[in-house]
């Protein structure tokens, strides 16, 4: 994942939703002119009256969109529409919004004829029986130079929320086309956010993505049936009454999910009882509305749903605020990344905003414009865009916490094996410290008990000191080279004079090894572990050659197979009792080959040295020949 900040990518979503926003309800700042010049309402609590008692009943005006709440009550609109001129138009129509509203029934006394049936639309009626194929209601009515009076009865079971308007035909197709492209755009954006959280839980399997998938299809579903689209799909394959039950269904479901889904996201913070025990009741109600709906009781479940979605997600907004500090370093220590306080309640901020101009109207307690239409549609777009971008933030910060914790879990085992290795490194230190030092500590043991040969003892003595302190010293070194970072001294010296000093300092080498130098070997490198190298080739040489033939020690120029020049020590000598070294253990960590274990030894000097030539850019290397055993040294001038 990238390391920019996990919230930076926000902005440009807000503008990428602004643009839909504006692409989807920028239209309705722009409609047609709307030929309705007086609104105003009856209401007949009765349910019988004829349109002659309607008639002469008294209105009461109201502008904007009816909003009478749930009521079993019938409202009867009266509208004044304004007068045609001739030759303009000799039709216009009259567009109902939502699409939910159960029976509208027309008078018009321009069309009241004795015996003729009353023109009724709703989504109680078969699309086919529409008089203008519209996604929304309409009736189409004579036009008239005059302003006139016509009435609409609306009978319904959800809530009593009309707008209407009376338009042109050529405006009515006009303004049809611009919603048919909102509200493509408005499914595009909802199916786009379910897109993007279902390939995010492709890859997560998160369960709060799973959810919301869910939740989602089923909004994007009702939102469908709420533009219309459901009366035009299921034309001719679903009665009305059957398609008005669907629409119902997919309203109750959608909330359910929806709680389903706020419930299953807030489950993960650190919230007080009281505001679980408000979770689990906003579940069981909406549980309780599907029962009340599967029983037949719509007039119950549609009002008990709508008041549940308004005091349900104001009693989310509350809880939000009060979810603790502390809860996301609580997730982050178990390995989930939670949305920052701030974000879930602006989120929940939004919705009750959103919903409010919807809700309110729709209970009848606040006049409704022709936003309260639109507002749960809204809402569905702007809290799922929402939600989308937080929820995408939120795996995208989960996967980066699961590739921390691997690697954290990659290391650790690394440590372990490490650890591991290091113990067994000791076993075997020790073992062979335990193995090695009970030689010289005997010939010591017995040396001080000879008294009669106080001169041979004490060479004995001397000579298994001496062993002791080179099996020490070469622990020491080797422990330091592993456990401490190395840093090489780099000092300039003649390479054949250091040699040819380190063989007089030591009188059996000098007996035995033929040196052959040239007269001055200037070279740049850290002289005490070149001399810990050379020493360390020339005591195995010395120690498990045949002491019967010389150590040829040879120091001349050569350069490396990358150009560089250099300068290479050969150390050669004929097999001993030990016999020949692994080609393939040979600078391998404690190896000593079984006839080589008659002599005191660590196993330490080859892995040391090969070590300690890597570390200050020269080479060692094992170049045996038929006769000889031949170490190489490069180093660079």
């Amino acid at each position: 994942m990238s390391s920019q900040h996990p919230w930076g990518s926000l902005l440009q979503r807000w503008v990428w939703v602004l643009f839909w926003a504006v692409a989807v309800w920028g239209p309705t700042a722009a409609w047609a002119q709307d030929l309705i010049l007086e609104k105003s309402f009856w209401t007949d609590t009765t349910g019988n009256a004829s349109f002659e008692q309607a008639s002469s009943a008294s209105f009461t005006p109201y502008k904007g969109v009816l909003s009478k709440g749930f009521s079993r009550d019938v409202q009867w609109v009266r509208l004044k529409i304004d007068g045609v001129e001739p030759g303009v138009t000799d039709k216009m129509v009259l567009r109902i919004r939502p699409v939910f509203l159960d029976h509208i029934t027309l008078f018009d006394p321009l069309e009241q004829v004795p015996g003729r049936a009353s023109r009724i639309t709703g989504d109680r009626t078969p699309f086919e029986a529409t008089e203008f194929e519209s996604l929304n209601h309409a009736f189409v009515i004579p036009a008239h130079q005059a302003p006139r009076h016509v009435w609409l009865r609306l009978s319904t079971s959800s809530t009593q929320l009309m707008h209407v308007e009376a338009l042109s035909q050529r405006e009515m197709l006009r303004e049809e086309h611009t919603l048919w492209l909102a509200y493509s755009a408005l499914l595009a954006v909802l199916f786009s956010c379910l897109l993007w959280v279902f390939i995010s839980w492709l890859q997560d399997r998160d369960p709060v993505n799973g959810v919301f998938v869910m939740r989602q299809s089923v909004l994007l579903v009702y939102t469908a049936c709420y533009l219309g689209y459901h009366r035009i799909l299921f034309d001719g394959l679903l009665s009305a009454q059957h398609q008005d039950l669907f629409y119902s269904w997919a309203l109750l479901l959608s909330t359910t999910l929806t709680f389903v889904f706020e419930y299953r996201l807030l489950h993960e913070y650190a919230i007080s009882r009281w505001g679980r025990y408000v979770l689990r009741t906003g579940l069981s109600v909406s549980l309780l509305v599907l029962v009340l709906m599967l029983v037949g009781r719509s007039d119950w479940a549609l009002p008990l749903n709508t008041l549940l979605v308004g005091l349900g997600m104001l009693s989310l907004l509350v809880i939000s605020v009060f979810i603790r500090p502390n809860a996301p370093a609580e997730a982050l220590a178990l390995g989930r990344y939670l949305l920052p306080r701030w974000a879930i309640v602006a989120y929940y901020g939004l919705a009750v905003t959103l919903l409010a101009v919807s809700i309110m109207p729709s209970l009848g307690l606040i006049q409704g414009a022709l936003i309260s239409i639109y507002g749960v549609l809204l809402y569905g777009l702007l809290s799922g865009l929402v939600m989308t971008s937080l929820l995408i933030v939120r795996s995208r910060q989960m996967e980066r916490l699961r590739r921390e914790q691997a690697n954290h879990l990659f290391l650790s085992r690394e440590q372990l094996a490490i650890e591991t290795r290091r113990r067994q490194d000791q076993s075997q230190l020790l073992n062979m410290l335990m193995h090695e030092l009970k030689t010289p500590l005997a010939v010591i043991d017995l040396a001080l008990k000879d008294r009669a040969a106080t001169d041979k003892a004490q060479n004995y003595v001397s000579r298994a000191i001496d062993n002791m302190k080179s099996i020490l010293n070469r622990c020491v070194q080797t422990d330091r080279l592993v456990e401490r970072p190395f840093e090489a001294q780099m000092q300039r010296f003649d390479l054949a004079r250091q040699l040819q000093l380190w063989v007089q300092d030591n009188p059996q080498a000098e007996k035995q090894i033929a040196l052959q130098v040239v007269a001055a070997a200037p070279v740049e490198t850290d002289l005490q572990c070149v001399q810990i190298i050379a020493s360390n080739l020339i005591e195995n040489a010395l120690k498990y050659g045949d002491l019967q033939q010389p150590v040829e020690l040879t120091l001349q120029p050569q350069p490396h197979a990358d150009g560089r020049v250099g300068w290479i020590l050969h150390v050669c000598n004929a097999p001993g009792a030990a016999g020949l070294p692994d080609v393939d253990k040979v600078f391998a960590k404690y190896y000593r080959s079984a006839a080589a274990q008659r002599q005191s030894g660590t196993g330490l000097g080859l892995f040391l040295s090969h070590n300690l030539a890597q570390q200050i850019g020269a080479e060692l290397r094992y170049q045996p020949t038929d006769t000889h055993i031949c170490f190489e040294l490069w180093l660079p001038t």
